[in-house]
Protein backbone atom coordinates (compact mmCIF):
# COMPACT_ATOMS: atom_id res chain seq x y z
CA UNK A 1 0.00 0.00 0.00
CA UNK A 2 3.05 2.29 0.81
CA UNK A 3 3.85 2.57 -2.84
CA UNK A 4 0.96 2.99 -4.33
CA UNK A 5 2.13 6.84 -5.75
CA UNK A 6 5.01 5.00 -7.00
CA UNK A 7 3.48 2.38 -8.47
CA UNK A 8 1.87 5.47 -10.57
CA UNK A 9 4.53 7.05 -11.17
CA UNK A 10 7.11 3.96 -12.86
CA UNK A 11 3.93 1.30 -14.15
CA UNK A 12 3.52 3.21 -17.94
CA UNK A 13 7.35 2.59 -18.14
CA UNK A 14 8.09 -0.48 -15.87
CA UNK A 15 6.66 -3.81 -14.96
CA UNK A 16 5.88 -2.66 -11.18
CA UNK A 17 5.67 -5.32 -8.71
CA UNK A 18 5.03 -4.28 -5.01
CA UNK A 19 5.26 -6.81 -2.44
CA UNK A 20 3.34 -7.88 0.91
CA UNK A 21 6.19 -9.21 2.83
CA UNK A 22 5.47 -12.36 4.87
CA UNK A 23 3.35 -11.34 7.39
CA UNK A 24 2.05 -8.09 6.40
CA UNK A 25 -1.11 -7.12 4.01
CA UNK A 26 -2.46 -10.22 2.56
CA UNK A 27 0.69 -12.34 2.65
CA UNK A 28 1.03 -15.93 5.11
CA UNK A 29 1.46 -15.25 8.55
CA UNK A 30 2.63 -18.55 9.45
CA UNK A 31 2.98 -18.33 13.47
CA UNK A 32 5.61 -18.30 15.49
CA UNK A 33 9.25 -16.18 15.88
CA UNK A 34 11.26 -18.33 13.73
CA UNK A 35 9.31 -18.30 10.44
CA UNK A 36 10.29 -14.85 10.76
CA UNK A 37 14.09 -15.41 10.11
CA UNK A 38 16.17 -13.27 8.08
CA UNK A 39 17.68 -16.22 5.62
CA UNK A 40 13.84 -16.66 5.13
CA UNK A 41 12.66 -13.63 4.76
CA UNK A 42 15.43 -12.78 2.24
CA UNK A 43 14.59 -16.11 0.31
CA UNK A 44 10.84 -15.30 -0.47
CA UNK A 45 12.51 -12.12 -2.28
CA UNK A 46 14.92 -13.94 -4.64
CA UNK A 47 12.02 -16.56 -5.06
CA UNK A 48 9.76 -14.00 -6.66
CA UNK A 49 12.33 -12.62 -8.46
CA UNK A 50 13.59 -15.43 -10.10
CA UNK A 51 9.24 -16.50 -10.15
CA UNK A 52 8.94 -13.08 -11.93
CA UNK A 53 11.42 -13.71 -14.72
CA UNK A 54 11.87 -11.02 -17.10
CA UNK A 55 10.20 -10.78 -20.49
CA UNK A 56 12.88 -11.89 -22.05
CA UNK A 57 12.95 -15.88 -21.27
CA UNK A 58 16.71 -16.42 -23.03
CA UNK A 59 17.77 -13.96 -20.31
CA UNK A 60 18.05 -15.22 -16.09
CA UNK A 61 15.70 -12.98 -14.11
CA UNK A 62 16.76 -9.79 -13.02
CA UNK A 63 15.38 -6.31 -11.52
CA UNK A 64 15.47 -2.90 -9.92
CA UNK A 65 15.36 -3.91 -6.46
CA UNK A 66 13.22 -1.44 -4.03
CA UNK A 67 13.27 -1.28 -1.05
CA UNK A 68 11.88 1.20 2.36
CA UNK A 69 12.92 0.71 5.95
CA UNK A 70 12.75 -3.43 6.82
CA UNK A 71 12.22 -3.82 2.84
CA UNK A 72 15.47 -1.98 2.08
CA UNK A 73 17.47 -3.99 4.84
CA UNK A 74 16.30 -6.90 2.95
CA UNK A 75 17.02 -5.81 -0.54
CA UNK A 76 20.85 -4.60 0.92
CA UNK A 77 20.63 -8.32 1.75
CA UNK A 78 19.33 -9.79 -1.76
CA UNK A 79 21.51 -8.11 -3.75
CA UNK A 80 24.73 -8.56 -1.65
CA UNK A 81 24.03 -12.49 -1.87
CA UNK A 82 22.21 -12.43 -5.11
CA UNK A 83 24.13 -9.89 -7.06
CA UNK A 84 23.11 -11.65 -10.76
CA UNK A 85 19.41 -10.60 -9.66
CA UNK A 86 19.90 -7.21 -8.96
CA UNK A 87 20.79 -5.08 -11.59
CA UNK A 88 19.74 -1.74 -10.06
CA UNK A 89 19.58 -0.90 -6.25
CA UNK A 90 17.40 1.61 -4.84
CA UNK A 91 16.95 1.75 -0.42
CA UNK A 92 15.06 4.64 1.10
CA UNK A 93 15.88 4.77 5.12
CA UNK A 94 17.28 2.13 5.99
CA UNK A 95 20.76 0.61 6.47
CA UNK A 96 23.11 -2.65 6.20
CA UNK A 97 23.18 -4.92 8.74
CA UNK A 98 26.21 -4.34 11.23
CA UNK A 99 26.09 -0.67 10.40
CA UNK A 100 24.35 1.45 12.97
CA UNK A 101 26.17 -0.21 16.08
CA UNK A 102 29.33 1.78 15.73
CA UNK A 103 27.17 4.98 14.47
CA UNK A 104 25.06 4.26 17.65
CA UNK A 105 28.15 3.92 20.16
CA UNK A 106 28.72 7.54 19.24
CA UNK A 107 25.84 9.24 19.01
CA UNK A 108 23.02 8.45 21.47
CA UNK A 109 20.35 10.37 19.66
CA UNK A 110 20.03 7.12 17.64
CA UNK A 111 19.82 4.94 20.54
CA UNK A 112 17.08 6.81 22.14
CA UNK A 113 15.41 6.52 18.34
CA UNK A 114 15.93 2.92 18.29
CA UNK A 115 14.65 2.15 22.06
CA UNK A 116 11.32 0.46 20.16
CA UNK A 117 13.29 -1.96 18.71
CA UNK A 118 14.52 -2.94 22.33
CA UNK A 119 10.58 -3.04 23.75
CA UNK A 120 10.12 -5.41 20.76
CA UNK A 121 12.42 -8.11 21.57
CA UNK A 122 10.15 -8.81 24.81
CA UNK A 123 7.20 -11.43 24.21
CA UNK A 124 3.65 -10.59 24.48
CA UNK A 125 3.98 -6.81 26.00
CA UNK A 126 4.96 -4.75 22.15
CA UNK A 127 1.79 -6.31 20.80
CA UNK A 128 -0.48 -5.39 23.84
CA UNK A 129 1.30 -1.61 24.39
CA UNK A 130 0.24 -1.64 20.32
CA UNK A 131 -3.76 -2.37 20.54
CA UNK A 132 -4.19 -0.51 23.65
CA UNK A 133 -6.66 2.13 22.70
CA UNK A 134 -7.65 1.35 19.28
CA UNK A 135 -4.20 1.17 18.35
CA UNK A 136 -3.33 4.71 19.06
CA UNK A 137 -0.04 3.90 19.37
CA UNK A 138 0.36 2.70 15.83
CA UNK A 139 -1.82 5.61 14.46
CA UNK A 140 0.42 8.17 16.53
CA UNK A 141 3.45 6.13 14.67
CA UNK A 142 2.11 7.00 11.39
CA UNK A 143 0.58 10.40 11.61
CA UNK A 144 2.31 12.28 14.61
CA UNK A 145 3.30 15.37 14.39
CA UNK A 146 7.38 14.00 15.23
CA UNK A 147 7.05 10.55 13.57
CA UNK A 148 4.12 11.21 10.50
CA UNK A 149 4.89 12.66 7.16
CA UNK A 150 5.57 15.83 7.49
CA UNK A 151 4.61 16.93 4.00
CA UNK A 152 1.03 18.51 4.74
CA UNK A 153 -0.10 17.76 1.21
CA UNK A 154 0.55 14.18 1.80
CA UNK A 155 -0.59 13.94 4.90
CA UNK A 156 -2.28 10.37 5.67
CA UNK A 157 -6.04 10.44 5.47
CA UNK A 158 -8.16 8.64 8.02
CA UNK A 159 -9.12 6.22 5.64
CA UNK A 160 -5.43 5.28 4.61
CA UNK A 161 -4.50 5.14 8.01
CA UNK A 162 -7.36 2.44 8.17
CA UNK A 163 -6.12 0.95 5.70
CA UNK A 164 -2.99 -0.01 7.67
CA UNK A 165 -4.52 -1.01 10.30
CA UNK A 166 -6.71 -3.48 9.13
CA UNK A 167 -4.18 -6.45 8.87
CA UNK A 168 -2.54 -5.45 12.06
CA UNK A 169 -5.81 -5.35 14.04
CA UNK A 170 -7.06 -8.42 12.81
CA UNK A 171 -6.37 -11.53 15.48
CA UNK A 172 -3.07 -12.58 15.48
CA UNK A 173 -2.20 -8.94 13.14
CA UNK A 174 0.51 -7.44 15.03
CA UNK A 175 3.06 -10.61 15.91
CA UNK A 176 4.47 -10.94 12.70
CA UNK A 177 5.70 -7.36 12.17
CA UNK A 178 6.74 -7.54 15.65
CA UNK A 179 9.21 -10.97 15.09
CA UNK A 180 10.82 -9.32 12.18
CA UNK A 181 12.97 -7.68 15.00
CA UNK A 182 12.51 -10.32 17.98
CA UNK A 183 15.07 -11.92 15.34
CA UNK A 184 17.44 -8.94 14.76
CA UNK A 185 19.66 -9.80 16.77
CA UNK A 186 20.07 -13.30 15.89
CA UNK A 187 23.38 -14.77 15.10
CA UNK A 188 23.26 -14.73 11.27
CA UNK A 189 26.20 -13.97 9.35
CA UNK A 190 26.96 -10.82 8.64
CA UNK A 191 27.79 -10.43 5.05
CA UNK A 192 31.37 -8.06 5.10
CA UNK A 193 31.35 -7.29 1.40
CA UNK A 194 28.89 -4.63 -0.09
CA UNK A 195 25.91 -4.90 -3.00
CA UNK A 196 28.06 -4.65 -6.16
CA UNK A 197 24.77 -3.63 -7.97
CA UNK A 198 24.99 0.11 -8.88
CA UNK A 199 23.31 1.58 -5.85
CA UNK A 200 21.31 4.69 -4.72
CA UNK A 201 20.90 5.85 -1.24
CA UNK A 202 17.83 8.40 -0.28
CA UNK A 203 17.16 10.04 3.42
CA UNK A 204 14.61 11.76 4.70
CA UNK A 205 16.61 14.58 6.80
CA UNK A 206 13.38 14.11 9.41
CA UNK A 207 13.19 10.58 9.81
CA UNK A 208 12.31 9.82 13.35
CA UNK A 209 13.60 6.82 13.56
CA UNK A 210 17.19 7.02 12.03
CA UNK A 211 19.36 10.14 12.72
CA UNK A 212 20.07 11.89 9.29
CA UNK A 213 23.61 11.43 9.87
CA UNK A 214 24.05 7.98 9.70
CA UNK A 215 22.84 8.36 5.84
CA UNK A 216 26.61 9.45 5.07
CA UNK A 217 28.22 6.71 7.47
CA UNK A 218 25.84 4.17 5.76
CA UNK A 219 28.30 5.14 2.47
CA UNK A 220 30.89 3.86 4.09
CA UNK A 221 32.24 1.01 2.70
CA UNK A 222 30.08 1.24 -0.43
CA UNK A 223 31.41 0.79 -3.73
CA UNK A 224 32.49 3.94 -5.82
CA UNK A 225 29.61 5.56 -7.26
CA UNK A 226 26.88 4.94 -4.46
CA UNK A 227 24.66 8.10 -5.04
CA UNK A 228 23.05 9.31 -1.90
CA UNK A 229 20.35 12.05 -1.81
CA UNK A 230 19.40 13.45 1.68
CA UNK A 231 15.66 14.95 1.16
CA UNK A 232 15.28 17.93 3.44
CA UNK A 233 12.24 18.19 5.27
CA UNK A 234 11.30 14.43 4.68
CA UNK A 235 9.82 12.01 7.41
CA UNK A 236 10.88 8.13 7.32
CA UNK A 237 7.83 7.25 5.03
CA UNK A 238 9.58 8.57 1.87
CA UNK A 239 7.58 6.68 -0.89
CA UNK A 240 3.99 8.55 0.31
CA UNK A 241 5.52 11.66 1.09
CA UNK A 242 7.58 12.64 -2.05
CA UNK A 243 6.39 10.57 -4.50
CA UNK A 244 7.01 12.88 -7.43
CA UNK A 245 10.22 14.03 -6.31
CA UNK A 246 11.74 10.97 -5.71
CA UNK A 247 10.51 9.87 -8.95
CA UNK A 248 12.60 12.10 -10.55
CA UNK A 249 15.34 11.07 -8.51
CA UNK A 250 15.24 7.33 -9.09
CA UNK A 251 14.66 7.84 -13.06
CA UNK A 252 18.05 10.17 -13.07
CA UNK A 253 19.54 7.10 -11.64
CA UNK A 254 17.90 4.30 -13.42
CA UNK A 255 18.83 6.50 -16.60
CA UNK A 256 22.79 6.70 -15.82
CA UNK A 257 24.97 3.60 -17.43
CA UNK A 258 22.54 3.26 -20.46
Amino acid sequence: FCWRHLLQEFGSQYRVVALDLRGYGASEKPPGKDNYRLELLVEDVRQVIEALGTPDETKSPKCILVGHDWGGLLAWEVATRYPALVEKLVIMDAIRRGIVGGFTACHVSQLLRSSYVFLFQLPWLPELLLSLADFELLKTFLTGPWTGIQNPAQRLTEQEVDAYLYSLSQPGGLSPSIHYYRNLFQDTPIAREPPPPPTLLLWGSHDAFLDARLAPWALRGLRPGTRLHLLPGASHWLPEEQPRHLARIIRDFLAEGH
